[in-house]
């Protein structure tokens, strides 16, 4: 999860930059789809297919998440990628929502050479282009704000309907893996899936806004992007 030092940091990011160089990325977007967890299904229970999610006509979120969402906690258990603390120490939640594009999900798809729709991967929810283009979303910046507002809105309204914060680019893991190989009914894809999902499977957002109320987001609602300088005033 970390660049070994300094120099590896500059080395890396350089590298992230000269291939962003080649992408397109506009200044706004629209969510084509919201998805929820299945309720019904628990880690217990369904141990290769509860990570799934499913469309939904519209989601509720505040600063702990999406609610209802198994992912929805103020605090959470660290797991092997945090090997800075013991296994199980409890740490703040950051997971919130979980974004892909349909460019992420083709890209998955033709690497896999199996369908892999936001429901399998696990998404919250599904962004795009305006134009219908390709979006590189797994490409947006650490730190970038997803600002999101009414579809007719022309500026970014202040306060919007919601804030979401690009906290990392998500990686691939077993539990997803496992859940299309057993869709699939073919071993090999979860492997195959960690191997190559590295960089192409979507973000992982905090809510920043709101904190005291929650935010209805639904299909068809303009996201904002506002790439961020790393400063502060």
């Amino acid at each position: 999860m970390y660049y070994p030092d300094f120099k590896g940091y500059l080395a890396g990011e350089k590298a992230r930059l000269d291939a962003r160089q080649k992408i397109d990325f506009p200044n706004s977007g629209v969510i084509l789809k919201v998805l929820a967890h299945l309720p019904h299904r628990t880690k217990e229970k369904d141990r290769t297919t509860y990570s799934l999610t499913e469309g939904a006509n519209k989601i509720q979120i505040d600063n702990v998440g999406v609610v209802g969402d198994r992912h929805y906690e103020l605090s959470r258990r660290s797991t092997g990628r945090e090997s800075e603390y013991p296994r199980g120490t409890e740490i703040a939640g950051g997971r919130h929502i979980f974004a892909v594009s349909p460019y992420d999900c083709q890209v998955l798809t033709d690497k896999l050479g199996v369908e892999v729709t936001p429901e399998l991967l696990g998404a919250n929810l599904v962004i795009g282009r305006e134009d219908g283009g390709e979006l590189h979303l797994s490409e947006l910046p650490i730190a970038t704000r997803l600002f999101i507002a009414d579809s007719n809105a022309t500026e970014l309204p202040k306060p919007p309907i919601a804030t979401l914060v690009n906290y990392v680019q998500q990686q691939g893991c077993a539990v997803t893996g496992n859940a299309i190989a057993e869709h699939y009914r073919r071993k090999e894809l979860s492997s195959s899936f960690i191997q190559h999902s590295k960089e192409n499977r979507g973000i992982v957002c905090n809510v920043e806004y709101p904190v005291l109320t929650r935010a209805t987001l639904q299909a068809g609602q303009k996201v904002f992007f506002r790439f961020h300088r790393g400063v502060t005033v």
